[in-house]
């Protein structure tokens, strides 16, 4: 028994064996037939690093040897685009003087020039005067003057009042005063609040609201227009001991920087 007979290859190629049903090849694609090449490699790259990075480190190992080894030269600095530049490791003694040049020192003695220096302030107004001597008295606000006369002490004074009388150990004592508006400004005070009585131990005193049969008080405040005075009786309550020594005085109730002083002695 055989087999059936084959078809014919129209190009003469002979038909594949019984079985056998590979496809033929696809015409314009054939497949890889060996193993794929291997990757290439920067040879070149490598080489300049290998080459490169020791040379950096032995230049950057020499600078420093010559910078320490230079320590005491001018370091150079150089750069690609801009000029050279010297910067000096150690300041120059430019505070030194010459050997030739003499050194000159002040005198001791006085100089035919003027001084620049200030001589000393100038005197202060007078704020120190005796009973009857008046005292020029400037306040805190702009054109506040009065001329402030103590004309009598009064030690110890009698109070005015039966009913009112100081305590007992004590006494009262009374300077009279004339305030005298010197200044452009309205004068409105309680005079009784800017005095002040003080003894030979330097114990002050502030004044009270007692009348002494003397003289009148100033009646708690006064108001003096310029060219006006007022004259008035500041009464003070002591020990009876107590001797006065001066009188203190000053302007918007005693807070004005200047202060007059008489001497009561």
């Amino acid at each position: 028994m055989g087999y059936p007979s084959q078809p014919q290859d129209p190009y003469g190629r002979q038909p594949p064996p019984h079985g056998y049903n590979a496809q033929p090849p696809q015409y314009g694609y054939q497949p890889p037939t060996g193993p794929p090449p291997p990757p290439r490699r920067n040879v070149t790259l490598i080489v300049l690093l290998a080459v490169g990075i020791p040379l950096l480190l032995l230049g950057g190992c020499s600078a420093i040897v010559l910078v320490l080894a230079d320590a005491g030269r001018d370091a150079v600095v150089t750069g690609a685009d801009s000029p050279n530049l010297v910067l000096p490791t150690r300041e120059p003694a430019s505070s030194a003087q010459p050997a030739d040049e003499p050194t000159t020192q002040p005198a001791d003695g006085p100089s035919d020039g003027p001084s620049d220096e200030p001589t000393g302030n100038p005197p202060a107004e007078q704020s120190v005067a005796a009973i009857g001597g008046a005292i020029t008295l400037e306040g805190m606000d702009p054109g506040l003057k009065m001329t402030v006369t103590v004309n009598r002490l009064v030690d110890p004074a009698q109070p005015a009042s039966e009913y009112l009388k100081p305590k007992t150990g004590n006494k009262l004592v009374a300077v009279q005063v004339t305030l005298a508006n010197a200044g452009r400004a309205v004068y409105s005070d309680s005079p009784t609040n800017g005095a002040w009585l003080i003894d030979r131990e330097g114990q002050q005193y502030r004044s009270t609201v007692f009348d002494v049969r003397e003289g009148p008080s100033f009646g708690g405040s006064a108001t003096v227009n310029t060219g006006d005075t007022r004259k008035g009786m500041i009464v003070f309550e002591v020990p009876e001991s107590m001797r006065p020594a001066k009188f203190q005085f000053g302007l918007n109730s005693g807070f004005a920087d200047q202060k007059g002083e008489w001497s009561l002695r």
